[in-house]
């Protein structure tokens, strides 16, 4: 009986919740979307619009058309439209809502403004056509009187719709100065003042820069900078440049960006700072552009190709020693003041340790901290051809092994390093003095201090000799802060638990 009667009480939540939801739920929602299609100006669907046009008071008339999938303008000049911007500009048109209906009928237009509107946006299908007339603000100048086209009916509507809807060309036009992707650029060659920097992708992901100077670089900024270049937007367009003289610094400019690929060659020239601009605050203010073999000139903000123009090598240099992704790796072998720790990833991503003991399921963290310390290692100073006998460079015997071995290849990056056993003198500079004399020399201070500061021992200088054996480059020595070989014991000792 109690079975029975828990069963019908199921039904009847169930019953509830069904009506709740399809009379409650979907009848409300039914009548706030009946209410706000009643409360709009206009009855057109924004995806059956093929053209627009403002006409202001203020401004000459523009007129955009949707000849297939894109917008266009057409009047007052040819040009391609900022699609974004025509995107808001129709949502805004075709959602407008009114804040009242004032009169049903037999308005005096002439009272309000709208014998001659201030503004006035036309919306097209191929079938219809409807203005929006914009007239005079109310007295708490909150609110415009506007009126439809065949509509005998008098609206008030919020002050920002007429905002919204009265742009000008250059709001709606496309402002992009350079319409290339980045990823059809392979080769980009940057003149400052009559010098010549050449940078080349070598992968999609890596370039390298080949004048005045072969160097890596770091491919982030590069690609970074590329992105700011090819999004770049004008901040105003001159389509009918001044002819006689030099007014926009063009002619012989003293900097220029080429970019080029397969396909695509376009070199953009930088002039003289804007008109107006000369007193701007800003450390790099408008400038005068245009692509070369073009007449049309760009007002641009400078600030954005900083990187690119003025190109800091130092900066733009990549000083890493290893280049690899922690997540690709699967082995990580290291010889370590004559101990050796084999750490494994298997196929459940876990690492495990299995030299010098064996450890499933080891802290995955300690062995990431490594990775993530050996690929952010950068060199201090680089010697680029290693001498014959490296002992003298404390090489031939390094004090430090470490192979790293990406997944699905044989054949792992290694990492070297060497130095003096011999402890550093005691101002740390130079080279390494007696172990004597240091011992005599130190205070019970500086003993304490080092006691203190485990992550660098006594017998790592400031600086080691490294040398990287990897696909890209052998035969190279650098100098590295000795710091990292500090943090590489901390973490392999924390892999079995001694810290």
């Amino acid at each position: 009986m109690k079975l029975n009667k828990l069963v019908i009480y199921l039904l009847i939540l169930v019953a509830l919740g069904a009506w709740l939801y399809f009379v409650e739920i979907k009848h409300k929602e039914k009548k706030q979307a009946a209410e706000e299609q009643a409360s709009r100006i206009v009855s057109i669907d924004k995806d059956q619009v093929v053209q627009m046009d403002l006409k202001s008071k203020d401004a000459a008339g523009i007129e955009i058309k949707k000849p297939a999938d894109v917008w266009v303008l057409t009047s007052p000049l040819d040009t391609r439209a900022d699609q974004s911007a025509i995107a808001s500009l129709l949502q805004s048109a075709t959602s407008a809502a009114q804040e009242k209906v004032l009169m049903e009928k037999d308005v005096n237009w002439g009272e309000y403004g709208l014998d001659q509107p201030s503004l006035s946006v036309g919306l097209a299908t191929k079938d219809a056509r409807t203005e929006i007339f914009f007239g005079e603000s109310n007295p708490s100048k909150t609110s415009y009187y506007v009126r439809i086209s065949g509509d005998p009916r008098l609206f008030l509507v919020a002050d920002t719709l007429k905002n919204s809807l009265n742009k000008t060309v250059l709001d709606l036009r496309d402002k992009t100065v350079v319409a290339i992707a980045p990823s059809d650029v392979d080769r980009i060659v940057i003149s400052r003042k009559g010098e010549e920097t050449e940078l080349r992708r070598e992968t999609p992901e890596k370039w390298v820069m080949v004048r005045p100077e072969e160097m890596r670089v770091k491919s982030t900024l590069v690609n970074r900078d590329l992105n700011n270049l090819t999004n770049l937007t004008a901040k105003d367009i001159i389509d009918k440049p001044l002819k006689e003289g030099d007014l926009y610094g063009l002619e012989n400019p003293d900097k220029q960006i080429k970019l080029a690929g397969p396909k695509i060659e376009e070199t953009l020239d930088m002039g003289a700072i804007a008109a107006g601009k000369e007193d701007t605050p800003a450390a790099e203010p408008d400038v005068y552009a245009r692509i070369k073999g073009h007449d049309t000139v760009y007002v641009i903000d400078a600030r954005t190709l900083k990187g690119l123009v003025e190109l800091d090598r130092n900066l733009l240099r990549d000083r890493s020693v290893l280049s690899f992704n922690p997540a690709d790796i699967e082995k990580l072998e290291i010889d370590l003041d004559g101990k050796k720790w084999l750490a494994v990833r298997g196929a459940d991503k876990k690492w495990a340790l299995e030299q010098p003991q064996k450890i499933e399921n080891v802290d995955g963290w300690s062995v990431t901290s490594i990775l993530w310390d050996l690929k952010d290692l950068e060199w201090k100073n680089m010697i680029k051809e290693a001498p014959g006998d490296l002992s003298a460079l404390h090489l031939a015997k390094p004090q430090l092994v470490a192979s790293i071995f990406k997944m699905g290849q044989k054949e792992p990056m290694v990492l070297k390093a060497g130095w003096d056993l011999k402890p550093a003198k005691k101002d740390g500079q130079g080279e390494p003095g007696d172990k004597k004399d240091a011992e005599a020399e130190a205070t019970p201070e500086s003993k304490e201090k080092s006691s203190e500061s485990p992550s660098i021992k006594p017998d790592v200088p400031k600086l080691v000799n490294a040398m990287a054996e990897t696909a890209e480059e052998k035969g190279v020595i650098f100098e590295v802060a000795g710091n990292f070989i500090g943090r590489l014991r901390n973490d392999l000792e924390r892999i079995v638990g001694k810290k």
